[in-house]
């Protein structure tokens, strides 16, 4: 019975839905005119973000090529400090020249001279410093011909620069010496002639780095 009556309830409303959707006034139609604002919306986004894609890019390259001039300049640096350090030992070959004439003829005049011939011999050590450090960064950026040559050009620049070390320390000997003794220059002649042959080899391994 009371499935009787929920059927019969049931049909008039059914019945009622079906004449209101009959007779009932179409109402608007539904519009999905938001979806252009949204499309739009994406279409500058992914705009955006394509532009700032190219200018990560661009920015990207720009820093490469820079990293790469800077990385060349490497080798150029060390040549530019090899021509400085020529000149400075044609310098210090005069000056020490001057400094050995005061010692074999008036050791108590050769103060001055031993004292420049020093000096050059420090400013000497600092320019093989910086050589050395240079071959050292064109290693690390990949900037030689020859890695070997490479090596062996920062071995000599090391090996020269503590040569001149030594000999700066007798020729400061030599000042304080009274009167200079012929051991310190005889140790000091050792040292300059074993500089001299690491520079023969520095040029060397340099031309072929």
């Amino acid at each position: 019975m009371s499935a009787l009556v929920r059927a019969g309830e049931v049909a008039p409303r059914a019945g009622c839905f079906r004449r209101h959707a009959a007779g009932a006034t179409p109402g608007p139609a539904i519009s999905f005119s938001r979806s252009k604002p949204m499309t739009h919306r994406f279409t500058t986004a992914l705009s955006r973000l394509r532009r700032s894609a190219g200018a990560l890019r661009g920015f990207a390259l720009l820093a490469a090529l820079l990293f790469s001039a800077g990385a060349q300049a490497d080798p150029a640096v060390a040549q530019q400090l090899l021509s400085t350090i020529r000149t400075e030992r044609m310098k210090f070959e005069m000056d020490m020249q001057m400094a050995n004439y005061y010692l074999d003829n008036n050791p108590s005049q050769a103060q001055i001279a031993l004292s420049i011939a020093r000096a050059d011999a420090i400013m000497l050590t600092n320019k093989l410093m910086q050589l050395e450090s240079a071959h050292k960064d064109s290693r690390a950026n990949g900037q030689y011909r020859d890695l070997q040559a490479l090596e062996r050009a920062i071995a000599e620049a090391d090996s020269a620069q503590k040569r001149m070390q030594m000999a700066s320390s007798y020729l400061m000997n030599l000042q304080l010496e009274r009167p200079p003794s012929a051991i310190t220059r005889f140790l000091l002649d050792g040292q300059l002639q074993m500089f001299e042959r690491d520079m023969q080899e520095l040029e060397q391994a340099m031309s072929q780095a």
